[in-house]
């Protein structure tokens, strides 16, 4: 069996915690190291090892001491490298093409001599540059080293201890939810990557346009037809040619992406419903405490409560007289949903989608183009009107919006990816020329942050008036279901058994995540059996009793018991037994969906741990599960349920069935 990715790390960082240290120590000296560190994105590698460090004080230190080495290497080979090549730096690529990094390092040097590098540590576009400078303008060693030293070792647990803190919590997460802490990852990690993609694309494009633009400007002279519907978007002198030619580019994209999309359809298809299936990676992600979040997501983006927001953002405009700005803005909404429609009606007369879930197979996903188009205009029309350094930040906050929006939808098992794919194309491609009209007709408004937070507000009301009362039915209309199986007895006792799920969740390792027995029984009468060997039933807390856990006592009488999820819901029955030597047994049961015939007698899958409590970090306490005594606990079970099993001692997972079932 294997363990997963997650898992194979947990294993490597308790067998070898000198790769963690060796990598803070590599990832903190390329994010130092001139040049390099332009490219690395050292503060997400830091992130991920503070995560991965967790809860262990002793390896954060370990890891702290080799990150503040890592970074006072590069910096001191950084200035080696200014001071050896003082006179060739200012022509180095890519500081050759970005004069503004080396302006700002001499304007802080400037402002603030000899304290410049340790500012500079702490400021992160300039950080790989200002010990570079330091040497190319002569600054004693030791002067340079009395500031970098100090800075060295401050810097490194800012980017460590947030990671630190994360993991800690998703670790608290895995005992409250499993599968959140991978949602958690999901989020985090993928709205960061969102947020870099966008942003390394907006200034790649915008760095370069100058030169784009003139390359079309030569080739549209040379086609007569295309020369005159071309000239006036890309007039010299205008104030917006650069955007016009930056958001042709993205019509090109959108379209080429769109057409991949579409020719690869028929070999998506069969596919349309494994969102639903336990074991695809959508359905391995459900669990009861993210299922309303992303639920409510889902709401908020149906193409009712888009459609309702476009109106109303347009009536908004019109009534401060932007009439130019409302009709493109009810264009852009409104004809990026018309236009999905049309795509996905066709599509779906020569690809049969599934009747279960028909959005599922909706290509492209109507929802998804409507929203991609409702933020993605508006970033349009509001950077028109922010001076040109803040002309980016519509487009990241609308990118990482539209990314959660779409991740709401594949979750819930609403959207194929391919769907979500093809509207996001869509709607960027008929965004961008909607766009193109706009900017080179309208005119430049004042106060456009005012106009921000009415759009953000309208959309925060619109979502909670529309979704007021649906919450609960888009949670039982996404549900999963375990697939309902009936067994004969001798069946399952062969190999029907292995049909059923081998683990709670895939996240973690094996040996923690599998189930360890089977039984067949009624759930009260099993429960029944048990209190007579002396378990007691424990009501499983939720979120009420994750504050206990943040600041309560860790003894082992008042410290609670938190659900643990399968296939997205609770454990049906949570028992423990304290033994003669004062150890903690756990015992969970989650429903298999199976059956045993004749009967009916419900099939049950169970976990059995010694557990203990902990607490880490001063104020989280927790239960940890003892992985030496895991075959002791099984053993305790054994003693339960003994006149039940029908299956051999060493057999994992053990089959048990009730006598009188």
């Amino acid at each position: 069996m294997d363990e997963g990715l997650l898992g194979s790390l947990a294993s490597m960082v308790q067998s070898h915690p000198g790769w963690v240290i060796a990598l803070a120590f590599i990832f903190a000296f390329l994010e130092s190291l001139a040049i390099v560190g332009i490219f690395v994105p050292g503060i997400v590698l830091l992130f991920m090892v503070g995560t991965v460090v967790g809860m262990d004080p002793g390896l954060f230190v370990a890891c702290w001491l080799a990150a503040s080495a890592g970074a006072l290497a590069g910096d001191v080979i950084s200035y080696w490298l200014g001071y050896r090549f003082s006179d060739r730096v200012p022509g180095l690529w890519p500081l050759s093409r970005r004069p503004d990094m080396l302006a700002a390092g001499q304007v802080l040097f400037a402002r603030h001599g000899g304290k410049g590098v340790f500012i500079g540590r702490f400021i992160g576009p300039i950080r790989p540059v200002v010990p570079l400078l330091a040497g190319t303008m002569g600054m004693r060693t030791l002067g340079f080293l009395a500031w970098a030293v100090p800075a060295c070792i401050l810097w490194a647990p800012l980017y460590l201890l947030p990671g630190m803190l994360f993991g800690a919590s998703l670790e608290l997460a895995a005992d409250f939810a499993g599968r959140l802490v991978l949602v958690l990852l999901i989020l985090v990690l993928g709205g960061w990557f969102v947020f870099w993609l966008t942003r390394l694309l907006y200034e790649f494009t915008a760095r370069r346009s100058g030169w784009w633009l003139r390359s079309v400007i030569r080739w549209s002279t040379d086609q007569p037809v295309i020369g005159r519907l071309l000239h006036p978007l890309f007039e010299p002198g205008g104030r917006e040619v650069l955007s016009v030619a930056l958001l042709g580019m993205l019509l090109v994209v959108s379209l080429a992406v769109l057409i991949a999309v579409l020719v690869s359809m028929p070999f998506l298809a069969p596919a349309w419903d494994a969102e639903y299936r336990l074991l695809s990676l959508a359905a391995s992600l459900r669990n009861h405490v993210a299922d309303p979040f992303f639920a409510w997501l889902s709401l908020a983006s149906e193409p009712r409560t888009s459609a309702s927001i476009a109106v109303l953002m347009g009536l908004v405009l019109l009534l401060l007289g932007r009439r130019i700005t409302a009709w493109h803005w009810l264009a852009a909404t409104l004809g990026s949903y018309l236009l999905a429609l049309l795509l996905s009606t066709l599509t779906g007369l020569l690809i049969e989608g599934p009747e279960t879930i028909p959005t599922v197979g909706e290509v492209p996903h109507r929802g998804m183009a409507l929203i991609t188009a409702l933020f993605g205009f508006f970033a349009v029309m509001l950077a028109k009107d922010l001076n040109a350094r803040r002309r980016k930040w519509p487009y990241l906050a609308s990118a990482i919006l539209v990314g959660v929006l779409a991740f709401s939808n594949y979750y819930l098992g609403l959207a194929s990816v391919a769907g979500l794919l093809a509207g996001l194309a869509l709607a960027l491609g008929w965004t961008a020329l909607v766009g193109i009209a706009y900017r080179t007709r309208a005119i430049h408004r004042r106060r456009p942050v005012w106009l921000a937070v009415t759009f953000y507000a309208l959309i925060v009301a619109v979502a909670i008036v529309q979704t007021r009362g649906e919450l609960a039915v888009r949670l039982d209309a996404t549900r999963l279901a375990q697939p309902d199986r009936t067994y004969p007895f001798l069946e399952w006792q062969d190999e029907g058994w292995r049909d059923l799920p081998d683990r709670v969740t895939r996240l973690g390792r094996y040996e923690r995540a599998r189930f360890d027995f089977q039984v067949a029984s009624d759930l009260e009468r099993l429960a029944e059996r048990l209190e007579a060997e002396g378990w007691q039933v424990v009501e499983a807390g939720s979120g009420s009793a994750l504050w206990s856990l943040l600041l309560g006592s860790d003894e082992s009488d008042t410290l609670p018991h938190l659900s643990r999820d399968f296939a997205g819901r609770p454990d049906n029955l949570v028992m423990r037994r304290k033994t003669d030597d004062e150890q903690i047994l756990l015992v969970r049961l989650w429903s298999s969906g199976a059956r045993l015939q004749p009967g009916g007698t419900p099939i049950w899958l169970g976990q059995v741990r010694q557990v203990r409590p902990v607490r880490q970090l001063v104020l989280i306490s927790r239960w940890e599960e003892v992985d030496s005594e895991a075959e002791q606990a099984l053993l305790q079970l054994d003693r339960g349920l003994g006149e039940w099993r029908i299956s051999a001692p060493e057999e994992r997972p053990r089959l048990y069935v009730s006598l009188f079932d």
